[in-house]
């Protein structure tokens, strides 16, 4: 990165730039790389795809479909910049450019960071730039650096499931200490199993396994009353195959809550923060939006135990949009979406 120190000087313009504030909601996919994958993807109910394939030619031919297909995409920078691609990805259907993955864990330094955003913000100032963090609470501050942060945690099976939430919560702190409260914060929720990937201690027992429907989404849910303003799903590959191939059932999980998020999404997109029709005490959690002349809710039991529904509750005219039946309980790590 040193090769890239003589931008600095630009971060004074670059980083002053008016807060990304988009209504959108994306809801993505990680390790896309086959364009004749876009049409599932896009029926799936995803609005955007992150690859990581960086040869620019590729790439080119992942966004031309990504464009016929009505999805926006997320690529490495590095390759495309001072290539003949640069000037042609200037009309790509960009998300954002992905500056690092992890920088926390490959032991960036801030100036590493800047100099990646801006070299990418120099070659395409309508665009932008997120970084990802492994963890909500890092050494290094990054938080003030990228257009967009985001963050990765996966917890399933040896962590706590509230604590994807949590570090979303860390993640939105840092941001406003920054004063980046008003940027955009997406969360990458955890689909796929731990045991396929390289252990720690490889003098251990190896564990993992797949997230259930419910432990997807909770987090995803979970993260969005703690603040992310979009959510990825890590990753499209299961064993080095897709996985709606190599684990159809495991897809039908990711893909449940996919949907569901897209029908619902336009009420985060559109609706207004308004005060929650009921009280609801921990471990049960509600947020509520106005849109259209209705209140929405999510009300989501953080708990491993069922919950009592609040009475106030019971006594009110609601419908169950999505979760379990109507009852005097929640059950565990249940999220119910409810229109008064």
């Amino acid at each position: 990165m040193k090769k890239f120190t003589y931008l600095l000087p630009l971060l004074g313009c670059l980083c002053a730039a008016l807060p990304l504030t988009a209504h959108d909601f994306p809801l993505c996919l990680y390790g896309v790389n086959d364009p004749k994958d876009l049409k599932l993807i896009k029926k799936s109910g995803f609005s955007c795809v992150q690859a990581y394939n960086q040869d620019p030619q590729h790439l080119e031919q992942l966004a031309r479909e990504a464009a016929k297909r009505g999805l926006q995409v997320v690529f490495y920078p590095n390759k495309v910049l001072g290539s003949e691609y640069e000037a042609k990805a200037q009309s790509w259907p960009v998300l954002a450019w992905y500056l690092v993955d992890e920088p926390d864990v490959a032991r960036w330094s801030r100036s590493q960071v800047q100099a990646a955003h801006a070299r990418a913000k120099q070659a395409f100032p309508r665009h932008r730039t997120a970084l990802v963090i492994g963890q909500g609470k890092t050494k290094i501050p990054y938080y003030d650096l990228p257009d967009v942060m985001m963050m990765d945690w996966y917890p399933v099976p040896h962590l706590a499931l509230t604590s994807f939430g949590d570090n979303v919560r860390y993640v939105k702190e840092g941001m406003a200490k920054s004063n980046r409260q008003d940027y955009p914060m997406w969360g990458v929720v955890q689909s796929f199993d731990w045991k396929n990937y390289k252990q720690y201690r490889p003098d251990n027992d190896r564990i993992g396994r797949f997230p259930t429907i419910r432990e997807i989404r909770f987090m995803s849910y979970d993260g969005i009353l703690n603040g992310t303003t979009g959510l990825f799903y890590y990753t499209f590959n299961h064993q080095g195959k897709p996985l709606p191939y190599a684990a159809p059932a495991y897809w039908a999980r990711v893909k449940t809550v996919v949907k569901e998020l897209s029908r619902f999404k336009h009420v985060l997109e559109q609706g207004t923060a308004v005060s929650n029709p009921v009280s609801v005490r921990k471990p049960l959690r509600m947020q509520s939006w106005s849109y259209k002349g209705h209140t929405y809710s999510i009300l989501l039991n953080a708990s491993q135990e069922p919950q009592e529904v609040p009475a106030e509750l019971l006594t009110r005219s609601y419908r169950l949009l999505y979760g379990s039946k109507k009852t005097s309980q929640i059950p565990e790590y249940e999220v119910w979406i409810l229109k008064h």
